[in-house]
């Protein structure tokens, strides 16, 4: 879960969230892929797993899209993170090295526990604050029609 930090991955699902909670309409995956400049298809099984966890709700229709389901005071980086990697079953310790066990594998299993505390206080609504400071959600998603 951890190597997801730093990727394009969650760069953009995290964009398409701020997104999502800025509108108060639906936000159809065709404009997230616009405006975040990636393919339909490599946003829409993030967003349905978003969806599957109660994150976001989807609409279908010519006005559908996505919604968010939770207030972004509720919704953590954890949260986002386990939604796209969910956990898997730790490994059994392969060997019976007592050091591995109880100092290796104990520091390890705390290094990740200290890490998702960290990221279950970041809430999606302190990144929406600050880009809506910013200016940068507000962005017209038509463009004006001047012909007569």
């Amino acid at each position: 879960m951890l190597d997801l930090l730093n990727s394009r991955r969650l760069r953009l699902v995290l964009t398409a969230l701020l997104r999502i909670a800025a509108s108060s309409k639906p936000v159809s995956g065709k404009l997230l892929a616009e405006k975040l400049d990636c393919p339909r298809r490599y946003l829409e099984p993030d967003l349905q797993s978003l969806v599957q966890q109660g994150i976001l709700e989807s609409r279908r229709g010519a006005s559908g899209g996505y919604l968010m389901a939770r207030n972004p005071q509720r919704v953590s980086l954890l949260d986002i993170l386990q939604c796209l990697a969910p956990e898997r079953e730790s490994e059994a310790l392969a060997d019976g090295c007592k050091l591995q066990q109880r100092v290796v594998h104990e520091r390890l299993i705390q290094a990740q526990r200290d890490c998702e505390g960290v990221l279950a206080k970041m809430h999606l609504s302190e990144w929406l604050e600050q880009a809506e400071a910013e200016g940068l959600l507000h962005t017209s998603s038509t463009t004006p029609d001047f012909c007569i």
